[in-house]
């Protein structure tokens, strides 16, 4: 009753005679005058495009109420429409596979289960990859029930089971739904209506955050293999960006090696999930200037490109402050050689270790009791002396990237779906961000998500080896 009122309001406040606008008053007349300027402003929607969508009423009865039968009639309604629409499934059924009936209770454990006479059945529609493309199937299910004398319960072959009692899509028809969201960004109802055209499915798209849930889920193991891949590696990439969670801020981090990408969810901008994460690592962290990275317990390398950037944007807007610019001069004077040098070498500390003595005579000459009174270079002053030890962390090691680029590639993603989502739901996120790490993963590794997705694998190195097989086979 509330959902219908508040409907009729928003469709029709301003038909309303007993609805008036906080903002903006109604202007006063008579009641005849109230019904004839109803009435027309109906006929006047009566003419918008969108006009058997919504439905509007000539009728403008305040007291539109549905009585208990007809209520009951409309569920047993869409109770025969869901039965007939199982039914017209199983008439397309081309393909039924006999299962084996279960031997444990799942319950309770009990062995063996008595055989009895009741059969289970359940369909499934699910879509398969060919050499050509997608095909989508019909497959039934049926298999003998057990019984379980310590329960006193029966129960379907593990086959039937292992469906939930509404399921009737199967993992390669949510790893094509979950593709459309996760990796193309599109929107539920876009999702809804590709199903519709593609497969002749007319699906809700309610199911489409049920989808993600259950194989996000399914993926949780995948990232804790992440997890392990990235605690071996010899430096992790870090950054963090905001996220509207049910009009509620909230913040994803994303940590990378370059290869293997994970996402993490937290309520505020606390680092507790970096340093949950990094306890035990013995590699470099690369991360920008938020002071939440400092007191990670690890060593640590800052991004030159924020720092470098910024420096920049600050000389453009103060184009008239000398020492700034002599400042940045000096920056650039031994920044300039080691990114020639990397760009010849690579990341070698064999070839950038001799730039050890450079920096120590840039801060003697430019930072070390320089006495500046420019603020712009007094911060920039502060800033080398707070994270000399970090900055200069790819001169003592092989292959220490001195930029956090890795982790913005990674979590743009994210960007992107925000601006096009505007917010999500708490639930759904925390599986989302599963299913991005992976998507991530497979995009820096070359690899296929899509058909990953389909696979039903948990680890990407044993889908990549199975591929390498079939190929071979």
């Amino acid at each position: 009753m509330l959902l219908e009122e508040l409907s009729k309001i928003a469709l029709s406040a301003d038909l309303l005679s007993a609805v008036d606008f906080a903002d903006k008053r109604k202007q006063p007349t008579t009641e005849r005058s109230e019904e004839i300027h109803s009435q027309v402003g109906t006929i006047l929607k009566f003419a918008h495009f969108d006009y058997d969508k919504k439905k509007i009423s000539f009728q403008q009865n305040t007291r539109s109420q549905q009585s208990k039968q007809e209520r009951q009639a409309q569920q047993r309604y869409a109770a025969r429409m869901r039965h007939q629409k199982r039914e017209n499934i199983r008439q397309q059924v081309k393909r039924t596979i006999q299962v084996e009936r279960g031997v444990a209770c799942p319950e309770c454990g009990y062995t063996p289960l008595r055989h009895t006479e009741q059969v289970a059945g359940r369909t499934i529609i699910d879509l398969v990859l060919t050499r050509s493309g997608i095909k989508k199937t019909l497959t039934r299910y049926v298999g003998f029930k057990g019984y379980c004398i310590q329960c006193a319960q029966i129960y379907s072959p593990p086959d039937i089971r292992k469906y939930g009692r509404t399921q009737v899509y199967g993992h390669g028809f949510k790893a094509w739904v979950t593709h459309q969201r996760v990796a193309l960004r599109l929107s539920y109802l876009g999702i809804v209506e590709a199903v519709e055209e593609y497969f002749g499915e007319k699906m809700n798209a309610g199911r489409i955050p049920e989808f993600i849930q259950n194989l996000g889920q399914h993926y949780t193991e995948s990232e804790k293999i992440i997890v392990q891949k990235l605690l071996k590696s010899p430096f992790i990439h870090a950054d963090e960006t905001k996220i509207s969670i049910q009009g509620v801020n909230q913040y994803v981090w994303v940590f990378t090696d370059g290869n293997y990408v994970i996402f993490k969810l937290t309520e505020t901008r606390e680092p507790t999930s970096v340093h949950e994460l990094l306890k035990n690592y013995a590699g470099t962290l690369i991360s920008d200037f938020y002071p939440g990275y400092d007191s990670a317990p690890c060593q640590q390398q800052k991004c030159w490109v924020h720092l470098i950037r910024n420096l920049n944007d600050d000389l453009l807007e103060s184009p008239f402050d000398t020492e700034l610019e002599l400042f940045a001069l000096e920056v650039k004077n031994l920044i300039i050689p080691i990114m020639n040098d990397i760009q010849k070498y690579g990341l070698k500390k064999h070839f950038l270790y001799k730039f050890k003595k450079d920096v120590e005579t840039f801060y003697k000459r430019s930072i070390n009791d320089k006495h500046l009174k420019s603020d712009l270079a007094q911060k920039y002053q502060k800033l080398f002396i707070r994270y000399q030890g970090s900055l200069f962390t790819f001169l003592e090691q092989d292959g220490i990237p001195w930029h956090n680029n890795t982790a913005e590639r990674a979590i743009r993603h994210v960007a992107k779906q925000r601006a096009i989502s505007i917010s999500f739901h708490a639930s759904v996120m925390k599986n989302y961000l599963v299913l991005l790490g992976l998507k991530q993963a497979c995009r820096f590794q070359g690899k296929s998500f899509f058909k990953f997705l389909f696979s039903g694998e948990t680890d990407l190195e044993k889908f990549e080896a199975r591929k390498r097989k079939r190929v071979r086979g």
